[in-house]
């Protein structure tokens, strides 16, 4: 457990700290911690956890040899980046101090509104020291070297090392000790790990107490189940920039403002059109980014201002290549979306293009390579921030698969995670957001839902639609 704890609406509460406050410039956080926090393990191991056991955990965040793939993401606390890339290699540096037992110090090298959102998400959990160094180098592989200051322990870890089988499963139990101050429902949890597996027959047999799925995937529950719905994907198209019909960005906006939302969405009846690039689930603490940025950045659909575009480009097009332009797609629903744009494609300009829909690795190999002319993206973040879908646009991003490149929106980025307070970043997102929508580096078409399905007999499981994180200490089964 974290110093704060995410809430389904994107609203924070009080995990391992009961309150904090920040200065005025907004560079230091200072967190009391509850004193009724424990961690235990599988054996006799039970000890208070205390801010050194934060303060071990970002330093072993931030330290090279532990090859955080996430550590970046927390480089505004002060110092961070010289640890973590080797600059220094003393991590008593980092902006993290322990103020005494149950009292927490951050400072910061610039503000970050984001900066308690991303506290209570993994890579910001505690590490206790005592334990780890005792551990000798087996710290979270197995039952006996797992503590926990969370709502459960590892009881039980039974796994190949080299192969999954179907004898992969946790077995965890109520964290006793912590279920004293906060109650803990269940008296414990199993999980069965499997790397393939038809994941909805184990649902529908019983198998499984919940599952989370997809539009497409929908289809295939039958039943009466408790379900929760997410707006949390956004379909749209990128094209590669290194193609030649593409590098003069007129033809891509071209093609994007010859977009009729309205067309795609009467054959997809059960999409939403997508108006912008972020989703409307996502909020910034408790507050819906789609209202604080508007939730129309698109262009008006309009073959007049898409001719404009094009009659621009057309001296530097090559008409020869018109023809058979190819498209990937990752599934039906796209690939029939994507055929209503050809058709207008095809009477305004005359460019033809050819669907493809390669299988999931195969899809993803080939947006990696770059061996598509236009592929139809879907869009999603992992953790609940206009930042999280935005971020795949930047310069550096591995996600960057159209190879887009703009300096005013890495400076617009850069500014919306450095900015003081919530509504100045939002803005600056918005302006980032609508950038990427100008420049035809993304062309939102429409919006998919996410569902969490759970056994009817159940409540109070909680889904995290962006992590995926499933939170099970309230719930309960009737």
């Amino acid at each position: 457990m974290g110093l704060l704890t995410a809430n389904a609406d994107g609203s924070l509460s009080e995990g391992v700290a009961s309150d904090y406050i920040v200065s005025d410039d907004g560079l230091v956080y200072t967190f009391k911690l509850r004193q009724d926090v424990y961690w235990v393990d599988s054996g006799e191991f039970e000890q208070q956890c205390t801010a050194k056991d934060f303060v071990y955990g970002f330093q072993r965040l931030f330290l090279p040899e532990t090859s955080a793939p996430r550590a970046s993401e927390y480089y505004c606390i002060k110092n961070s980046r010289a640890v973590n890339t080797g600059g220094s290699s003393d991590a008593s540096i980092l902006g993290v101090k322990a103020l005494g037992d149950f009292e927490l110090e951050i400072t910061l090298e610039y503000p970050n509104p984001r900066l308690p959102a991303l506290l209570s998400e993994p890579p910001a959990m505690p590490c206790c020291e005592d334990f780890f160094v005792g551990s000798q180098g087996k710290y979270g592989l197995s039952a006996e070297c797992t503590p926990s200051n969370g709502a459960f322990y590892v009881y039980a870890w039974d796994y190949d090392p080299y192969t999954l089988t179907d004898n992969n499963n946790l077995i965890l139990r109520r964290n006793s000790k912590n279920s004293e101050a906060r109650t803990v429902y269940p008296s414990g949890l199993n999980f069965f790990i499997e790397e393939d597996g038809d994941f909805a027959a184990d649902f529908l047999g019983g198998t499984t107490t919940c599952i989370a799925v997809t539009d497409e995937e929908a289809a295939l529950i039958k039943g009466e189940y408790g379900c929760e719905e997410f707006k949390n994907i956004t379909v749209g198209l990128i094209f590669n920039r290194g193609y030649e019909l593409f590098k003069n960005e007129d033809f891509p906006r071209a093609l994007g403002t010859l977009t009729d939302r309205r067309t795609i969405n009467k054959a997809l009846t059960h999409f939403a059109p997508a108006y912008a690039i972020v989703p409307e689930e996502v909020s910034m603490l408790d507050k819906s980014y789609r209202e604080l940025a508007g939730s129309s950045l698109t262009p008006k659909y309009s073959a007049e201002t898409a001719r404009g575009y094009y009659d621009k480009a057309l001296p530097s097009l090559n008409k020869d290549l018109f023809a058979g332009a190819r498209i990937i797609v990752p599934n039906d629903s796209a690939a029939e979306a994507v055929g209503y744009l050809m058709q207008e494609w095809q009477r305004e300009y005359g460019f033809y293009c050819v669907v493809e829909v390669p299988g999931e690795q195969e899809y993803l190999s080939r947006l990696k390579s770059g061996d598509y002319e236009i592929a139809a993206l879907e869009l999603t973040g992992s953790y609940n921030s206009p930042s999280a879908y935005l971020e795949s646009f930047r310069r550096g991003s591995s996600a960057n698969y159209g190879k887009y490149r703009s300096t005013e929106f890495e400076e617009l980025m850069d500014a919306a995670e450095k900015a003081v307070d919530l509504a100045e970043s939002a803005e600056l997102y918005a302006k980032a957001e609508q950038l990427l929508i100008d420049d035809a580096a993304f062309v939102p078409l429409y919006y998919k839902n996410e569902y969490f399905y759970y056994d009817k007999d159940c409540s109070d499981i909680i889904y995290n639609p962006f992590t995926k994180n499933v939170y099970f200490r309230d719930a309960k089964k009737f």
